[in-house]
């Protein structure tokens, strides 16, 4: 059995014509009916909203960007590509990406957190965006719970739960992230800390490894 370990990192839209239409789409809570309380959100509180709305974006394939991608097949050395350190853009990025993985004569199966509603959807969706085509063995549709697919979370929860990776960490006794999270990754970006992106996406990708280890172990396949 072949595993890729996978990671990806987002950022929120970096387009004014991506934060224009996020901002078009923020209205006043609706609780809010008279034209002076509507006057006065929108001239105290509508900019944060709309801040919040555009930093929100890094979960939307519609707006925001995949910005690293974290991968390691079986015992490999984890490894990442992104941008800038590697590519000067998201389409330079997943392009090299697909070439990679079209490439290997391996046809794994996908093993992340949360990385069939996430990771491998966000992937396709920009990859539709870019105009990329993936390898032809890249799960469209996938399932949690699918052959091609080992989903963490799932394993863990269930198809209806949820569990943040470093809460499943410390239940497991695997190091945990440290004092960095995915909802950081926009600011870091930001500030220009790519190889700190870089270096917590390859944290990422090990610390899957080491839940999917100890998963298999309980599963009864692979010794303790």
């Amino acid at each position: 059995m072949t595993y890729l370990y996978l990671d990806i990192e987002t950022i929120p839209a970096q387009t004014d014509d991506a934060k224009a239409r996020i901002a078009a789409g923020v209205k006043p809570p609706g609780n809010l009916k008279k034209a002076d309380s509507i006057a006065e959100w929108v001239k105290d509180k509508k900019e944060a909203a709309v801040e919040e709305a555009v930093s929100k974006s890094g979960l939307n394939g519609a707006y925001g960007h995949v910005c690293c991608v974290g991968f390691a097949f079986n015992d490999e050395a984890a490894q990442t590509v992104s941008w800038p350190l590697q590519h000067s853009t998201e389409a330079e990025t997943l392009r090299y990406l697909s070439t990679f993985l079209s490439t290997t004569n391996r046809v794994p199966v996908i093993v992340g957190h949360n990385v069939a509603n996430f990771d491998i959807r966000f992937i396709w969706q920009r990859a539709m965006v870019l105009g990329i085509k993936m390898p032809s063995w890249f799960p469209k549709d996938a399932k949690p719970w699918g052959d091609d697919v080992f989903d963490t979370m799932t394993a863990w929860a269930g198809a209806k739960g949820m569990i943040g990776m470093d809460d499943l960490c410390a239940a497991l006794g695997i190091p945990g992230k440290g004092d960095v999270d995915g909802s950081m990754v926009g600011q870091m970006f930001a500030d220009g800390r790519h190889q700190d992106i870089a270096d917590y996406c390859k944290g990422d990708v090990e610390r899957t490894r080491l839940i999917h280890r100890k998963m298999m172990i309980a599963y009864g396949a692979l010794a303790a």
